[in-house]
């Protein structure tokens, strides 16, 4: 079962039309996710690769209303994804939790019916766009969600992690042929044994002053104002070419 609800974008996130809708699909029976959609300016769409994007904390995706219309606000503002979509010239795709789980701890996502709902959002990913190379991108406690993705499912090209916890660099990936790139804060260190096995992994470190340390094991540092869109074009360019740098500054 789909449906698809057409939503608001915020006046100062309005230069250009916007090409923002949500897709409603029910993922097992009785269970229902929302997926975010941002697709691509027409000029600079070729959907050779479409990113599948997972939030942190519970996982859900804010709602809020203005002049009596609703807007769906993703786990990156909807300039960092327009950015990101027009950059890989293909979708941006932010997944809900599932109705039957609004807040996904962390066993949640290391769970099956967790796996079914991101092979959910693959699947109807790869239909809407055949041609596309699919990636999933977690941000903080969504990188474990991207982490458990490659080492469940086959149909995916890897996986972004974005500020993770060692949790997410210690899953394996399903296939060989996977990519993953781990960007995180020079204050996080990096997991033990993760730098000895670069071959189909890229890490890269943010020196910032400004980053705090980690509050717990569970939360990472944030990303945020200029150095989170420096993430962004890398994580493009490293989808495109495969390459990254060792910092970002």
């Amino acid at each position: 079962m789909t449906a698809a609800l057409a939503i608001s974008i915020a006046p100062e996130e309005a230069a250009a039309p916007p090409r923002e809708r949500v897709q409603v699909l029910e993922s097992r029976p009785g269970a229902r996710e929302m997926l975010l959609v941002t697709e691509a300016d027409s000029a600079r769409a070729s959907e050779r690769h479409a990113v599948i994007m997972l939030a942190g904390g519970g996982g859900g995706l804010a709602v809020t209303s203005r002049d009596g219309l609703p807007s769906v606000h993703g786990p990156l503002p909807l300039s960092e994804r327009q950015r990101l979509a027009n950059a890989i010239g293909g979708p941006v795709v932010a997944l809900s939790p599932p109705s039957d789980r609004p807040v996904m701890d962390r066993a949640w996502r290391l769970s099956n019916d967790h796996v079914t709902d991101m092979q959910a959002a693959v699947q109807w990913t790869k239909r809407e766009w055949p041609r596309a190379h699919a990636w999933v991108l977690g941000l903080n406690n969504g990188a474990l969600s991207a982490a458990v993705a490659t080492a469940s499912i086959d149909d995916l090209a890897g996986a972004i992690l974005l500020s993770c916890i060692d949790e997410a660099l210690d899953q394996p990936q399903k296939s060989e042929r996977m990519r993953v790139l781990a960007v995180r804060h020079g204050t996080q260190g990096m997991a033990s044994g993760a730098c000895e096995s670069y071959g189909r992994r890229t890490f890269v470190t943010v020196r910032d002053a400004r980053s705090r340390a980690q509050d717990d094991v569970v939360q990472a540092p944030q990303f945020s104002g200029k150095e989170r869109q420096q993430v962004v074009d890398v994580v493009a360019r490293w989808i495109l070419t495969g390459a990254a740098p060792d910092e970002i500054r």
